[in-house]
């Protein structure tokens, strides 16, 4: 009987073997277009304004949901600034209704002028009153209406400071608003790079996060059987070691051709294809569903007709 030693180096040939006619029967089929690895679209999610992080509600490997709130920003320094607008607000419309009460007072006093001007001229035409009493009420009434004009341009420049702090107002709300940063995406936090009570600053990263509902994978296909590939095209998806247990045969996944290249490029060493690797090949994208969970980012995975 054999020695397991003796009889070892023959497995491991065998096993060799295999391996390689697997191989070989891959790149030789014509529905093997090649291998890939499984990328998804990311997001680095931040704050778009300067504070301190109040809370963080997503740790690595959490999921999340679209619109989902995952991280707040301390919004106390920004409430006090919109308290101090509030009572400028308030001490400019007092100002206002001030003002426009002004404005009703030097209104009825140059409509009064008015009409004892136009009295007074009848009077001295009639030769019943001095002219220079019609004088006096003239320098008056022009006098009441540079008073009306002034009060007048004064109510509208405070309207404008009004105009002015309600858009501070609008530009504080919008900037609290964003204090609480929401998931863009359905999808896992892939990296957190903030924790509470740390300085968050615009265009600084908080999460990494993955939109793992879809998923995509880039092949590359030589110029040869690049004809046959069109956006739209129908290819399926294989995950090396998922197999049905009943059937023993592997299982695919649909995915759509959703960009190819204009450009060719020199085959990388990590693609299989049917053709020699040193000949010039072109990028595919296919894009598939991952309802089920199954892709994970990094997995290798067939590429198949």
């Amino acid at each position: 009987m054999q020695s397991f030693r003796s009889v070892f180096p023959y497995v491991g040939i065998t096993a060799l073997a295999t391996i390689f006619a697997i191989s070989c029967t891959r790149s030789a089929d014509p529905a093997f277009l090649g291998s890939a690895v499984v990328e998804v679209k990311t997001y680095q999610t931040g704050a778009s304004v300067a504070g301190t992080i109040a809370a963080v509600t997503k740790d690595e490997g959490d999921r999340m949901a679209a619109g989902e709130l995952i991280a707040v920003i301390d919004t106390v320094p920004l409430c006090l600034k919109g308290r101090e607008l509030n009572a400028a607000a308030a001490q400019l419309d007092a100002q206002i209704s001030s003002r426009r009460a002004d404005i009703a007072s030097a209104r009825s006093d140059a409509d009064g002028l008015q009409r004892e001007v136009n009295r007074i001229t009848d009077l001295v035409a009639k030769g019943s009153a001095p002219s220079a009493q019609k004088d006096d009420l003239e320098t008056k009434f022009t006098s009441a209406k540079l008073k009306l004009q002034s009060a007048n341009q004064l109510l509208r420049s405070l309207n404008a400071q009004k105009e002015l702090i309600a858009a501070q107002k609008a530009e504080l709300e919008d900037q609290i608003g964003r204090c609480y940063i929401k998931a863009p995406a359905a999808g896992i936090v892939l990296t957190r790079y903030k924790n509470e009570s740390e300085m968050a600053a615009p265009g600084q990263p908080i999460f990494d996060i993955g939109k793992f509902d879809s998923v995509q994978v880039d092949f590359f296909v030589p110029q040869t059987a690049l004809a046959s590939i069109r956006l739209g095209q129908t290819v399926r998806i294989r995950v090396d070691l998922l197999q049905d247990a009943r059937k023993s045969t592997p299982q695919f996944t649909p995915a759509a051709v959703t960009w190819i290249s204009e450009s060719a490029e020199f085959s990388p060493k990590n693609i299989q294809t049917r053709e020699s690797r040193n000949e010039l090949v072109f990028k595919v994208r296919a894009t598939a569903a991952n309802a089920q969970g199954i892709f994970k980012r990094g997995m290798p995975v067939e590429v198949w007709r």
